[in-house]
């Protein structure tokens, strides 16, 4: 069943990849990537020095990119399910990008930024992964981070799995910040940002390598 899930997904994304949504994806992330970008500025000192990055289901890659005009950014890295959007990844020469399920990564080293921008909820065995980024994946004191749009709270978003054929796994808001906490993170914090009429706005998690 995971890999079904899994696979309906990926097939979805590789579709929106030919049909060029990315860009509209990429166009609607830009403000919250950039609050992302705001909190490893001020709440750690990593972008001060030389430092890796981690981008877990980066789409088009432009994320990676945007990370890449840092002058101590040594090393950018990018992993997506989908061919397609790797296919474009690749295509801009920045970066280096990987197609891998989030869910099947071995990690051959550790990064100190480790990023994700609405991705974690098309995803199943999220405890696991989140294990396996805090052991494997990231340096000590090092910042995990992500921003999703769709948790329960966020009433708009539930019937995204229908709408665009999806699948979704749909978490609250406290289950979020549970799974930070008990992977072993510290310093786990939250917010919302811009909450607009009925939309709730986009969640951000994130927190500390011990």
């Amino acid at each position: 069943m995971q890999s079904k899930n899994v696979n309906i997904n990926i097939k979805t994304f590789d579709n929106w990849a030919i049909s060029r949504k990315d860009i509209k994806m990429e166009k609607g992330h830009k403000e919250p990537v950039n609050e992302i970008f705001n909190i490893i500025s001020t709440k750690t000192s990593i972008l001060n020095k030389k430092f890796s990055f981690l981008d877990l289901g980066c789409g088009n890659g432009w994320t990676v990119r945007k990370i890449s005009q840092n002058d101590n950014c040594k090393k950018a890295v990018g992993i997506d399910g989908s061919a397609n959007m790797i296919k474009l990844s690749k295509s801009y020469n920045v970066g280096d990008f990987y197609q891998k399920k989030i869910e099947d990564i071995i990690f051959n080293q550790k990064f100190d930024v480790i990023f994700s921008m609405e991705t974690f909820y098309y995803l199943n065995n999220i405890r696991n992964i989140f294990h396996n980024i805090n052991k494997n994946g990231i340096n000590k004191n090092g910042i995990f981070i992500i921003g999703i749009d769709h948790y329960k709270e966020n009433i708009p978003t539930l019937d995204w799995d229908t709408k665009y054929n999806l699948s979704i796994n749909t978490q609250t808001i406290n289950q979020w910040i549970k799974y930070f906490k008990n992977s072993g993170f510290i310093n786990v914090n939250h917010l919302i940002y811009g909450a607009n009429k009925d939309w709730n706005g986009t969640l951000i998690i994130y927190g500390i390598k011990n």
